[in-house]
């Protein structure tokens, strides 16, 4: 499946560009995320809305969007991947109705903070002191069968490998007495192509948003850039995790995510599936 497959012109200079995209994306942000606001306001479901604008801005973006394998239609479901930049989120957006789950520092940037707060997202503290109340905020989505996407990496990569993943992140998935159990599926996303050509190891940190890069120098240098092709791989799901696995278990879940996450992760960067 390919997502945002019509692309902007790319013969005008990167920098027009990147103005132009802006633009654009600021005045589409506007009206759908304020439309999102009045619909939410009154009780209505706006996860359609969130797809439609993340798939909006991928498209002004010049994010082309290939989806390998298929979320599954499992209720409470968990989905685990790598994580690379903040256009993670916009990409796996555009999939399927999502609600992220995000460091709690980001609920106070400008404008993504609003936009997340809109989006549903559950904010965690990731201090450890602090976890149980994190696992019970994500809890409480679960309990509800809804669709939740976390990155165990718990920051984001250089785009050329997986980091490993946090086994303490998994405790969500440990479902309380009564509660369903979770499906987790691993999932994988990477960057591979820019303007039709394969990208090699140094051109993927262009796309990538790690160590003190700053979200405004970051996002206006990717604008600039052309075409992107994000692909994503969802991987078949895990339901062994029955009711209050042990610790154990939580560990061994992590363990068994991330290798599935990190081989299909592989599988996009060396061109094994076919676009």
């Amino acid at each position: 499946m390919t997502i945002a497959a019509v692309t902007m012109p790319v013969a005008m200079s990167g920098v027009v560009m990147a103005a132009l995209r802006i633009l654009l994306s600021v005045i589409w942000t506007a009206g759908v995320v304020s439309t999102i606001a009045i619909f939410k306001f009154a009780g209505a479901n706006t996860s359609s809305m969130r797809v439609q604008y993340c798939r909006g801005i991928c498209w002004l973006f010049g994010m082309d969007i290939v989806v390998h394998g298929q979320v599954s239609k499992d209720r409470p479901l968990l989905i685990a991947s790598n994580h690379v930049s903040y256009l993670d989120i916009l990409a796996f957006g555009a999939v399927t109705e999502l609600e992220f789950v995000s460091k709690a520092d980001v609920a106070d940037w400008p404008v993504i903070g609003a936009m997340a707060r809109i989006g549903d997202t559950v904010f965690i503290e990731r201090l450890r002191t602090r976890t149980a109340h994190a696992r019970n905020g994500i809890a409480e989505r679960l309990a509800a069968k809804r669709r939740l996407m976390l990155f165990p990496e718990a920051t984001c990569g250089d785009g050329n490998r997986l980091l490993p993943f946090k086994s303490a992140l998994f405790t969500v998935a440990e479902p309380l007495s009564g509660d369903p159990a979770v499906t987790v599926q691993p999932a994988a996303i990477a960057y591979t192509r820019l303007n039709g050509m394969p990208l090699g190891f140094g051109w993927r940190s262009f796309f990538a948003w790690y160590g003190d890069m700053t979200l405004a120098s970051h996002l206006w240098r990717f604008l600039q850039l052309g075409q992107t092709t994000v692909e994503i791989i969802f991987q078949d799901p895990i339901r062994e995790n029955g009711p209050n696995p042990g610790q154990a278990d939580r560990k061994a879940l992590s363990v068994q995510v991330e290798k599935a996450s990190r081989a299909g992760f592989n599988s996009l960067l060396s061109g094994r599936i076919a676009l």
